[in-house]
């Protein structure tokens, strides 16, 4: 790999990590927080959902200025935007506040993701984008579960307000790195605006968006309720939730690369079938372990599943979206953050209302019969491919 491959690749990969670090950085000690504030499960649920509804909005808009504007300059502009509405949350003081504070989050973090998917794709070629795709995807699993085990320790060690501060100054710093390290990386504009959701008409794009989306809603759904169950029935305070947070980070991080490899061997579809499976069976029985080890487990497979359901997701996307005539990596990855944001904001809202009326393990055991439903399009769109890497 060229030197200034390996350059994008690390800079993307630090992006977003930063990205996702915001996005897990309160889950330790927020939905206790907001209980605190006098907030139900369905509300705290809908705390989180703001994030990815202001996330869906806005990901169309810089899609389109990421082909239009550079992706390097949006980069480092949304890098500093989430150091500013990070600092906005830390004087968050009200249940409306946390909400505001969370939906401005989300509009700056659909800035990194259009346009650092969009500069990847573009500087390697279709044969390397399951690999680069792969490395850069692991920086996502990295940030947002190793933000709960950040958050965790830091609200211990210095309050609410902690977190907030040491984050804001990470994302300044990834902002600066992103702006040295990609000077004289060379990019193309597009002449013309295409709208994610034209892309999304296409029958076989719509199907792979949708598995960003289930594997959003899966990430999504554990935020805002594991923490509790985690809490009350293991009796852990919020540094070891953030903790245990990790045990995905690592399943989820150490093996992305390797998924990226593997299902550009045997098919990125495959891949995804086999990660929806292990996923629908996982998922409910991360609501039943009243011993820590056991939860470790469940955790620890929940994460290789979403890792084999999301890593091939990206590549894939990238593939269909070429083949039917979209030429624009900035609209083709706003279409995935597009389906990313909209799982990401379902399945909270979904597995918090479950929960609120009928308790975690029914909450869970419904949203992986909902997640299984999806093999029926996969399996469709799979025997339609005639080679794995078509």
């Amino acid at each position: 790999m060229k030197t200034s491959k390996k350059m994008v690749v690390i800079v993307i990969m630090i992006t977003i990590f930063t990205d996702m670090l915001m996005y897990g950085l309160v889950v330790p000690f927020l939905p206790m927080h907001a209980e605190y504030l006098g907030a139900s499960q369905s509300e705290i649920g809908f705390l989180f959902a703001s994030y990815a509804i202001a996330l869906f909005i806005a990901t169309p808009i810089f899609g389109a200025l990421a082909d239009r504007m550079g992706r390097k300059k949006l980069i480092v502009l949304g890098l500093i935007g989430l150091a500013i509405t990070t600092i906005v949350f830390a004087f968050a003081t009200n249940f409306l506040l946390l909400i505001l504070a969370r939906s401005l989050q989300g509009v700056a973090a659909a800035i990194p993701w259009t346009a650092g998917l969009a500069l990847l794709a573009e500087v390697f070629s279709k044969e390397e984008h399951g690999t680069a795709m792969g490395m850069a995807m692991s920086g996502q699993a990295s940030g947002v579960l190793l933000g709960p085990l950040l958050g965790g320790w830091l609200f211990e060690l210095g309050g609410y307000q902690l977190p907030f501060f040491v984050a804001a100054g990470m994302a300044l710093l990834a902002a600066l790195l992103s702006f040295v390290f990609l000077r004289n990386i060379t990019e193309t504009r597009a002449e013309s605006f295409t709208s994610p959701f034209r892309i999304l008409r296409h029958k076989q794009v719509l199907i792979i968006a949708g598995i960003a989306a289930v594997g959003a809603s899966i990430f999504a759904s554990i935020e805002p309720t594991l923490p509790i169950h985690l809490s009350e029935n293991l009796n852990l305070s919020p540094g070891i939730i953030g903790s245990m947070f990790v045990v995905i980070t690592l399943a989820y991080g150490l093996t992305a690369p390797m998924i990226g490899t593997f299902s550009t061997r045997i098919g990125h579809v495959k891949t995804i079938i086999i990660g929806v499976g292990m996923a629908a069976i996982v998922l409910p029985l991360n609501a039943f372990p009243t011993l820590i080890w056991v939860q470790i487990l469940t955790l620890a497979v929940l994460g290789i599943s979403l890792g084999m359901i999301l890593t091939p997701t990206l590549p894939k996307l990238a593939d269909i979206s070429h083949s039917v005539g979209n030429p624009s990596q900035g609209v083709t990855f706003a279409v995935y953050n597009t389906a990313y944001s909209f799982g990401m904001m379902v399945g909270p809202l979904v597995a918090s209302t479950l929960a609120d009326g009928f308790g975690l393990k029914t909450a869970y055991l419904v949203m992986g019969l909902l997640i299984i439903l999806y093999l029926f399009p996969l399996n469709k769109l799979n025997s339609k491919i005639i080679s794995p890497k078509a």
